[in-house]
């Protein structure tokens, strides 16, 4: 009876332990098969276009400028849609989670390197079932930054659509100069139209300082609540010593 009791125990904590790596699992595909989904809209003319119209009603009044200014139209977008994917990638990831994950995948890969020269097989069977649980965390971090992905993609559709229509047809002027040249249309292209490069010289560095400031802040945060806690804990034990 104990065998059989130690068996069935066995075989629970075997899907006790694999039950959370499945479900994580499901979690990621589920994630890449919507991502997927809202590729296949990027491809689909009639819902971009509907996803622009519907952009359209909020940034027509905001920031069209009645077609004046398409410099100060793409800045402004740039920086809203910069704002709107930095927030959401920030909410919802761990940045703390991800570091401790990067830095335990890193040791782990040159540890497992030295047991490979060294053909240290017994070492390198520890190593392969360790493995697998940090692969589950880098998993893990990798789905929450596909949740951020998932949630801004149809705005950034809606809102790219919007500012494609605005340089066809609302835009007054279209030609610019850039650093480059004195005259540049900017509904010509060099593989992306160069409103499109514009932007993203723009949002790119924006992106990165927003970033560095929303991490400065949770940060700064975290090391008060921490701080807090020892100073609660070392009151704790004053008073109990006393």
């Amino acid at each position: 009876m104990s065998e059989g009791n130690d068996g069935n125990d066995g075989v629970e904590q075997n899907v006790t332990q694999s039950s959370p790596m499945g479900q994580k699992s499901s979690m990621t595909s589920l994630y890449f098969m919507v991502f997927f989904l809202l590729m296949i809209i990027l491809f689909i003319p009639g819902i971009r276009t509907a996803l622009g119209i519907a952009a359209g009603f909020i940034f027509n009044p905001l920031f069209a400028f009645n077609g004046k200014y398409p410099l100060y139209t793409i800045l402004s977008t740039g920086v809203v849609l910069t704002l709107i994917n930095v927030w959401a990638r920030h909410h919802y990831t761990d940045w703390i989670k991800m570091a401790k994950s990067q830095a335990k995948m890193k040791a782990f890969n040159q540890v497992y390197r030295e047991a490979l020269k060294k053909q240290d097989l017994s070492k390198i069977e520890k190593l392969k079932k360790k493995q697998m649980e940090y692969m589950s965390e880098s998993m893990e971090t990798q789905s929450q930054m596909m949740k951020a992905t998932m949630i801004t993609l149809l705005i950034v559709i809606a809102i790219f659509t919007w500012l494609w229509t605005f340089m066809q047809y609302i835009a007054s002027y279209t030609y610019m100069a850039v650093p480059w040249a004195f005259n540049v249309d900017m509904n010509s292209s060099f593989i992306f139209p160069w409103w499109l490069w514009l932007y993203s010289g723009i949002t790119m560095p924006l992106a990165w300082v927003v970033q560095y400031i929303f991490k400065y802040f949770e940060f700064t945060k975290k090391l008060e609540e921490l701080n807090a806690h020892q100073e609660i804990e070392e009151s704790v034990e004053d008073e109990s010593n006393d």
